[in-house]
């Protein structure tokens, strides 16, 4: 009785034993894209010749590391007797691994705009830009902590965060379009505002895990 109640258990504590591992394994990919996003900022705030490289380096290890976290979500869920709590889990994990390798693109797409500004740092708004950046650093360290805590009443802060980003946007975009005159400064006006949009969407990608946590646990 005892050894058929230990072996109907082994499958169960074998799935939750999996799936915790990969929730590290998924916060070590958080780690690795703020340190993308770190990077991504010196670059901005240029001159800094050695960030843009490091953030493509790292940019392949973020996708290596995506690509094995997606294969051992898929076997996980078609080869492990999971739980439907556990199935939940598994498959925000997988929303949440696609919104951290997005963010990681972003930060690779901020490095190649920050070279491309280089002659014309300090760019126009440059402490703007920084602060609407280093908010979308502070989301996505609430959405990781969301993560690794289960916190569920995180989404309001998170919210409220990329409210002020999304204000952020608009209100820089407006002010670069009322600043800049001549070719030169046009030229350097769209490449600053691929950098905000690409600092929005970053910070929607860091909402959306968040978001995952809190639809899971519904």
């Amino acid at each position: 009785m005892l050894l058929a109640a230990w072996r109907n258990q082994a499958p169960a504590r074998l799935g939750a034993d999996a799936v915790g591992a990969l929730k590290q394994e998924l916060l070590r990919l958080g780690s690795m894209v703020e340190e993308s996003a770190v990077l991504a900022r010196a670059v901005l705030s240029g001159p800094d010749m050695e960030a843009a490289p490091q953030i493509r380096r790292g940019d392949d290890r973020i996708d290596k590391l995506y690509r094995r976290l997606e294969e051992e979500c898929a076997d996980l869920l078609c080869h492990k007797r999971l739980s439907q709590t556990q199935v939940r889990e598994v498959l925000s994990y997988m929303h949440c691994l696609r919104d951290l390798e997005r963010f990681g693109d972003y930060c690779k797409e901020l490095a190649t705009l920050g070279e491309e500004l280089l002659p014309a740092q300090p760019v126009i708004l440059r402490d703007d830009v920084l602060t609407m950046l280093d908010r979308c650093r502070s989301l996505l360290a609430l959405a990781l902590d969301s993560l690794s805590e289960e916190d569920l009443s995180a989404g309001a802060r998170l919210q409220a965060l990329d409210d002020l980003v999304d204000r952020d946007y608009e209100r820089l975009v407006e002010e670069l379009t009322e600043t800049c005159t001549g070719r030169e400064c046009r030229d350097h006006q769209l490449m600053l505002v691929l950098v905000l949009r690409c600092i929005e969407r970053m910070a929607d990608h860091a909402v959306n895990v968040s978001q995952r946590v809190a639809r899971r646990e519904r």
